[in-house]
């Protein structure tokens, strides 16, 4: 799946509200500079939850298509991979 059919598959499941939020943030990057540079650094971290929320989408998605593994094997093969001695 592309990046733009992930973003829209996204925007479909995401609540109006947030979406009337996003939008309003966007309109105001037409005001002043300094309001800009904080509307702008909102929309940096609206963007990154919104990679956030793709990423983890992504991965139980593949995990349910048993593309995973369990965690406690991961985290064996970490603890072997970086020589990490066991928690007691």
């Amino acid at each position: 799946m592309t990046l733009k059919e992930l973003l829209i598959q996204e925007i479909d499941s995401t609540p109006d509200e947030l979406l009337a939020d996003l939008l309003s943030l966007v309109r105001s990057l037409k005001s002043s500079p300094q309001r800009q540079l904080n509307s702008y650094e909102q929309l940096l971290d609206r963007i990154d939850y919104l990679e956030a929320i793709i990423g983890i989408r992504k991965g139980l998605e593949s995990f349910d298509r048993g593309e995973g593994i369990p965690a406690d094997t991961a985290m064996t093969a970490l603890q072997q991979q970086f020589n990490i001695p066991p928690r007691l």
